[in-house]
């Protein structure tokens, strides 16, 4: 299984070396987006998926 990371931090991130990463542009705590927004949460998802069959070392920036 593909280890993948949604980031608001990615220069944190980039330290622990997390083969995969998802930077999103959100607010602390909320990494998928606003409460109740389900529109973007399943945005997140789907790139979230859409790394994890990328080669490790992938970097992607969330989409709107």
């Amino acid at each position: 299984m593909a280890t993948s990371m949604i980031t608001i931090l990615p220069e944190v991130t980039e330290k622990t070396g997390v083969p995969r990463t998802l930077h999103v542009p959100f607010k602390l705590g909320r990494p998928c987006g606003e409460p109740f927004d389900f529109g973007t949460r399943k945005k997140v998802v789907n790139q979230l998926l859409e790394i994890a069959e990328k080669p490790a070392g992938s970097y992607l920036e969330y989409e709107n």
